[in-house]
């Protein structure tokens, strides 16, 4: 493969096989190598060759780097440095929690490897126990495999999250731009994990873990002080809250008396507890060198090598049962940095040197919806839900053709939302309807007696609903049966937010908060002008935008006033808040970011004519959309354009994103979905 000779299968993974290599000089790689139907997919070789080339820039002591690659080959192929180390999931599993100095030697490591990662513009997004190994002279970072959902590489679809249940990060879990603060609390997760033997926030299913990491503390009762304290601070819900790493690094270098914390020689392993440390070197020691009958011949174009099946890998990624293919092969199907399905390119704009991706922006493909699209898409289950003046279709994610679409009739009012697998859509009819997702077939309506004044939300099985009539409904999800109605006294004009069972909404020169299991009036707060903007709850404080040209915060709980902030004109769109910053349209044609705590703003953009569009917030990039016909793609931390791109008609539509693509409407009557 290239110019490596392959020796020897190490294993598989979702996105290839994976090989043990050697150079002409007799270097050892791992040689991975992408699936044909990977390989043929154009999308996924644009996204794999930037992931390759931000991954070769990481070099750090603690990391297995990339050596060598070739994405525009057939098949298309990676080579990263080759360790025979013992994976720490196998180790704590076998020898059991490590003391105090190991776990702070283990933390200095990985704290130097993240440095390094970063300082590539580079976040792993997947630190875990099972991609970091143990070696004589300090650990090692890899990432060892992309998932896959059916035939979805997660690359290029969408619908997959990379990542690890209770190693996750809380703004990764809920869908928010995830930078290198999520990798620090993932290191605390590990530490954490390597001190007692289990993770901070127990065990039990992926939902289970996901919930306890967003909403609850983590158990850090076993842990020696030192360590609990910084485990804490690593582990806090917000990024802002957690050490940087090189806090983490001067934390450390404090802890352990200013010695460096991994300061042994090879033959050594002074780092690691003594068993573990024996472990190692019994791995190094019996690793023989591949015999030539063991060569294993490279695959040709298309085609896969026959040979020995991979070993199975139990839950902690490493092999189960002991043979000598395991010996060989040190860590299984987990060597060395398989792929780049954890990691992604972090967007860090304020660095001259940061590498702009080329094809960012570009046109994927556009879907004829007809008529007007001022509403906003929805994406669910591979499918990309978007309404207009005369019909409401479902387009597949990747292809952009047509699943199925219902006429104007009962439909091209409000933006469809999908949830559960139902299509919920308010409409001229005066008629909320909820579609099954995957056929348009209707499974109930509900007579509202006036038209939806905003889209709908779903929150624990109930669709919450308002309308002209000034009545905010609770309906069930599976039947369109009425819980109750609360009546504001004016137009609902805003969508409804719900957060903490507390249903928030605006109406005219009024904002709500209701009572989400009764109906029953929590607090009235008075604005400046009418609030058509969806309220943003975070942290315990409500923002919403009104006529009257401010921006305002609310105490949740209160409905008492933190600050109230202008801004150049009306804010009838809704705000997004992401890492402690409000991001807001106006109509004065800019596009706001202000501190959520003070007010105060950090940056405006300018956009063409008038802001339109509602702004999404994703990976450290704001899309929006504008009344010059354009989607701006815009760094969030900066306020700088990366890229815009033209459609026929003014974006009214707020941008649907993916880890693939952004999804946008337009009032030309076309979808389009948009490399980001």
């Amino acid at each position: 493969m290239g110019r490596y000779r392959i020796v020897a299968r190490l294993g598989a993974g979702g996105m290839g096989r994976v090989y043990l290599g050697r150079s002409p000089g007799g270097r050892a790689v791992a040689v991975k190598v992408v699936r044909p139907e990977l390989a043929d997919d154009g999308d996924f070789r644009r996204r794999f060759a930037r992931e390759v080339a931000a991954a070769r820039r990481v070099n750090g002591v603690f990391t297995a780097g990339v050596v060598d690659a070739d994405p525009d080959g057939s098949p298309a192929w990676l080579a990263t440095a080759y360790v025979p180390g013992v994976p720490l999931g196998d180790a704590v599993a076998a020898h059991g929690p490590w003391p105090e100095g190991s776990v702070l030697a283990l933390g200095a490591g990985l704290a130097e490897a993240l440095e390094a990662i970063h300082a590539a513009e580079v976040v792993h997004r997947d630190l875990k126990p099972s991609n970091i190994l143990l070696a004589p002279d300090g650990p090692r970072v890899i990432d060892f495999g992309i998932s896959v959902t059916g035939k979805a590489s997660a690359l290029t679809r969408t619908g997959v999250v990379v990542g690890t249940p209770g190693f996750m990060s809380p703004e990764q879990l809920t869908g928010k731009p995830v930078g290198p603060a999520s990798d620090v609390f993932s290191l605390g997760a590990v530490l954490a994990f390597t001190a007692t033997g289990a993770g901070p926030f127990g065990t039990g299913s992926a939902h289970a873990l996901s919930f306890r990491v967003v909403y609850e503390e983590p158990d850090l009762r076993r842990l020696p002080p030192d360590v609990r304290d910084l485990v804490a601070e690593c582990l806090a819900k917000e990024p802002g809250g957690r050490p940087t790493v090189p806090m983490l690094l001067d934390r450390l270098a404090r802890a352990t008396g200013g010695v460096p914390a991994v300061n042994f020689a090879p033959s050594q392993a002074g780092w690691l507890p003594e068993p573990v440390a024996a472990a190692v070197h019994t791995r190094i020691a019996t690793q023989p060198s591949p015999e030539p009958s063991a060569r294993v011949v490279p695959p040709r174009p298309g085609e896969w090598p026959d040979g020995d099946r991979p070993p199975s890998v139990d839950a902690a990624g490493g092999p189960t049962g002991p043979s000598r293919r395991r010996t060989l092969l040190g860590v299984g199907a987990g060597v060395a940095g398989l792929g780049f399905g954890g990691w992604s390119i972090y967007d860090n704009r304020s660095s001259a040197t940061r590498r702009r991706e080329a094809d960012s922006g570009e046109r994927r493909w556009r879907f004829q919806v007809g008529g007007l699209v001022y509403a906003s898409p929805a994406v669910a289950d591979g499918l990309v839900y978007i309404s207009s003046s005369r019909n409401l279709c479902a387009v597949d994610t990747d292809t952009g053709e047509l699943r199925w679409k219902r006429p104007r009739a009962g439909v091209g009012y409000s933006s469809p939302v999908a949830t559960r697998g139902t299509v919920l859509l308010s409409s001229i009819d005066e008629n909320l309807y909820a579609l099954d997702g995957a056929t348009g077939k209707e499974q109930w309506k509900f007579i509202l007696g006036s038209v939806g004044s905003q889209s709908p939300t779903e929150a624990g099985g109930v669709v919450y609903i308002g309308g002209e009539n000034g009545n905010l409904h609770a309906l069930d999800i599976i039947d369109g049966s009425e819980k109750w109605h609360f009546f504001a006294g004016g137009v609902v004009a805003s969508s409804p937010t719900v957060a903490d069972a507390v249903v928030y909404f605006g109406s005219y020169h009024s904002l709500f908060a209701v009572d989400a299991a009764t109906g029953e009036q929590q607090w009235k707060a008075t604005t400046d002008g009418n609030v058509f903007t969806r309220p943003a709850v975070v942290d315990g404080v409500v923002y919403v935008g009104s006529e009257g040209g401010t921006l305002l915060a609310v105490d949740a709980v209160t409905g008492e006033r933190r600050w109230k902030t202008a801004v150049g004109s009306v804010v009838s769109l809704s705000l997004t808040v992401s890492d402690g910053v409000i991001y807001a349209g106006s109509d004065d044609g800019n596009l706001y970011a202000v501190d959520a705590a003070t007010g105060k703003q950090r940056w405006k953009f300018p956009i063409g004519r008038r802001t339109l569009s509602s702004p999404t917030v994703f990976d450290g990039v704001v899309y929006v959309g504008g009344g010059d016909r354009h989607l701006y793609a815009v760094n969030s931390p900066t306020g700088k354009q990366r890229w815009k791109f033209a459609t026929g008609g003014a974006v009214y539509s707020t941008p649907a994103v993916t880890d693939g693509a952004v999804y946008v409407g337009s009032e030309d009557g076309y979808l389009y979905a948009v490399t980001r």
